[in-house]
């Protein structure tokens, strides 16, 4: 684990990180090695906070590797931390910039886990309530921790660092000494990192508050250290001893009233208030203060990589004069590159043991069956990600691992390379049990309104690892409650999962485009299912269910009787689902098929049933989406009566008719659609805006009249934001039929 030094604790503050290697501001780092030849200053360069600014430290490398300035020691706080890291364990300028205007960096940002990480039932979550916003209940009612998830930074710094996140690593010992600095919210005191995981320490001290979720060290929470030191001289100068002290500062941008226009404007400022203050305090301990121009940048912009690099350079080649003093010879040069390089760290060996802390055991053999094929094999942070995904794919645990030496028996690190790896699981901070709470709204205009405002309870867990509790209700339009018990009885994915429900809906009942009736339809029941869940992209079930049926005229006349009595229907059901997202996916197949029996229904013959929905979509040129859909019901052309009939019509079901217009025993439905992205929303805050048409054709057969095919045309609008989709279209089809609609929450 990353080992930290501290400041004197105070009196009345939680007791310091309990670390043998911790160390008082009284105490001494160790002795640093001699990298130094005599006759010349350790140089110390301290690398400012900044978000997307702190870019601009590359190109303050460049200039120092293009001109021959040495860096003999390097410390930072935030994205200074990170770029100081990078350095620190050998890379050069020019390999810190691929990694600054690659496709990673950007994507570490997300809302939410990515949907392709999640587990089945957690996707199913995703897809049936893309706009819910989670709220945990153990403990009390508490909302996330922070804007953004961690996954896909904890990811990118493993991938980064995988060389350098063992436990027993000291960063005296890197090509370059380094130290970062982060925030103690326990003892609200300022921590250094000065040994251990890199991934780790680094993740601490770019921890922003509010954005990125706290990191747990031994029973501590630690935050971004520029709350204390965002620009650490002190740091250099006394713990690292440097001789010269070149510090890198990142103007705040200028004050706007935009700043104050919204709660996040006013803590970003009020946050920038505090780190300018004690930086006033960091600069005075500096020989040489460089500052490039980002005022007119802002801390999220990462896609202006190059220019503020460019930046960066600029601000260094402005002070040519006063750096250039401690240029090295050509042969002085090549004899300090060529040191850090024989001081860069050895990829890990083998791995032979894993470890495991943490976690109900059956986590914990979860974790030992995804490690296992990767025993025998070169330690590395992919396959690792990978294989912890598993664990953490159900939002149960998250998991965090470092690589182990190995140990003689008095303790001390043997030579050699790194032969284990340490996983730590940690309870999800605030659930289960987790509330998901969402809207579904469909309007069209034929004056139908469907909202709903929608819950859902699930007990992650629940008497066995992998098993879950989940109830829905559904209040609005309708109303509707159900819940099941999801028992996994084998590791391997078998399940039973009984289940009940009630239903209370009122149905329209159209005759030549008029709504001539409305009625009543009541469902309650249950059934069990008995199936696997294969993996987060596949389930097989053979599902049975029971419903008692009431559907009753309440206004209107429709020459359709009323029905009550009991229904019963066994189907076998396979899902295959490998989109990309949950709303509108780019790549991957959504196959849903389904067969069984409808029997001893009320005024219903026994009928054969079968259901197919095939959905794929290609995107192009990063801005075109090319999208195919086919579903179809039958009956086999049975006479099944209503309520249990299938439905067309609505939104994305033939636009260009009423929702639920057509009712039939049996029926077909193509779309095809094109999109084209007009717009972006900002990183991971939402795919964009799409300006998007669609061709529709749907048939239907029905005992009592002869069977019709009907075609529309859609034109529209597609938003996909972290609130759900929403779209407004309209639709002209044929026999007259025209509509404009607005959605919000589930696309399709």
């Amino acid at each position: 684990m990353p080992s930290v030094r501290l400041p004197s604790g105070r009196a009345g503050l939680t007791s310091p990180i309990d670390n043998t290697m911790v160390k008082t501001d009284s105490a001494p780092a160790g002795a640093l090695p001699p990298v130094v030849p005599d006759g010349r200053p350790s140089i110390g360069l301290v690398l400012d906070g900044g978000g997307a600014l702190g870019l601009a430290h590359i190109g303050v490398l460049k200039w120092f590797e293009e001109n021959r300035i040495p860096v003999d020691r390097i410390t930072g706080t935030s994205m200074g931390s990170l770029i100081g890291a990078l350095y620190a364990t050998g890379r050069s300028a020019e390999e810190i910039e691929e990694v600054a205007t690659g496709a990673e960096l950007p994507n570490i940002f997300h809302l939410s886990v990515d949907y392709d990480q999640l587990s089945y039932r957690r996707r199913e979550d995703r897809r049936e309530m893309p706009g819910a916003f989670q709220v945990g209940l153990k403990g009390g009612i508490s909302l996330r921790n922070s804007l953004l998830t961690d996954r896909g930074l904890n990811a990118f710094l493993h991938d980064e660092f995988q060389n350098y996140d063992g436990d027993h690593l000291r960063f005296d010992e890197l090509p370059i000494p380094f130290r970062c600095v982060s925030t103690d919210l326990n003892t609200l005191h300022r921590v250094v990192f000065y040994g251990g995981s890199i991934p780790l320490a680094v993740r601490a001290s770019i921890a922003i508050p509010g954005i990125f979720a706290p990191v747990k060290y031994q029973d501590h929470y630690l935050v971004d250290g520029a709350i204390m030191e965002n620009l650490p001289t002190e740091v250099a100068k006394h713990d690292l001893r440097s001789e010269v002290v070149i510090a890198v500062l990142l103007p705040s941008t200028e004050f706007t009233e935009s700043d104050v226009a919204s709660v996040v404007g006013v803590f970003a400022r009020a946050f920038s208030a505090g780190t300018a203050r004690n930086e006033r305090e960091s600069v005075k301990l500096a020989n040489v203060l460089l500052t490039p121009d980002t005022g007119k940048y802002g801390v999220g912009e990462y896609a202006k990589a190059k220019e503020l690099i460019d930046v960066g350079y600029a601000a260094a080649e402005a002070q040519r004069e006063t750096l250039l003093k401690y240029q090295l010879s050509p042969e002085a040069w090549k004899e300090y590159v060529a040191d850090k390089r024989d001081r860069r760290q050895g990829h890990p060996g083998l791995l032979k043991a894993v470890k495991i802390q943490g976690g109900s055991p059956g986590a914990q053999r979860s974790v030992s069956k995804s490690m296992k094929p990767l025993e025998g094999k070169p330690i590395e942070a992919k396959p690792t990600i990978q294989a912890l995904d598993r664990v953490q794919d159900n939002q149960t645990y998250e998991a965090e691992f470092v690589t182990l030496a190995p140990h003689r028996p008095d303790g001390t690190v043997a030579p050699g390379p790194v032969n284990g790896v340490l996983v730590n699981l940690e309870p999800t901070r605030n659930g289960p049990p987790f509330l998901l709470v969402g809207a579904d709204i469909t309007a069209m205009t034929d004056n139908v309104t469907r909202g709903t405002f929608d819950l859902r309870l699930i007990n992650n867990d629940f008497g066995g690892y992998r098993s879950e509790l989940r109830t829905d209700l559904r209040v609005g339009f309708l109303t509707q409650a159900s819940t099941e018990y999801y028992r996994r009885l084998r590791e391997d994915g078998l399940f039973v999962q009984p289940h009940a429900g009630l239903l209370r809906e009122p149905v329209y009942i159209y005759s030549n485009q008029q709504r001539i009736a409305e009625r009543l339809q009541q469902n309650a029941g249950g059934g069990i299912d008995f199936g696997r869940t294969y993996h987060s992209r596949a389930q097989l079930a053979a599902e049975w269910r029971y419903e008692t049926v009431r559907w009753h005229s309440q206004i209107g006349s429709d020459s359709r009787r009323d029905i009550s009595g009991t229904m019963q229907t066994g189907v076998l059901h396979y899902t295959y689902n490998s989109l990309n997202t949950a709303q509108l996916s780019t790549q991957g197949v959504l196959f849903d098929v389904a067969g069984g029996a409808l029997y001893n229904t009320v005024a219903s013959q026994n009928a054969p049933v079968a259901h197919l929905t095939v959905l794929h979509s290609i995107e192009f040129a990063n801005k075109h989406i090319v999208g195919l859909a086919i579903s179809g019901d039958t009956y086999f052309r049975r006479n099944v009566t209503d309520p249990l009939r299938f439905t067309l019509g609505g939104p994305f079901r033939l636009s260009a008719s009423s929702i639920d217009e057509y009712r039939g025993t049996d029926d077909i439905l193509v779309r095809a659609a094109y999109l084209r992205r007009v717009a972006s929303l900002p990183t991971q805050l939402g795919d964009g805006l799409y300006i998007t048409g669609a061709y529709e054709a749907g048939g239907m057969w029905l005992p009592e009249q002869p069977s019709f095919v009907r075609q529309d045309g859609v034109l529209g609008v597609l938003a996909t934001t972290p609130l759900g989709s929403i779209t407004l279209g309209g639709a002209v089809g044929d026999a007259g039929r025209r509509k404009i609609f607005f959605t919000f929450g589930r696309l399709f």
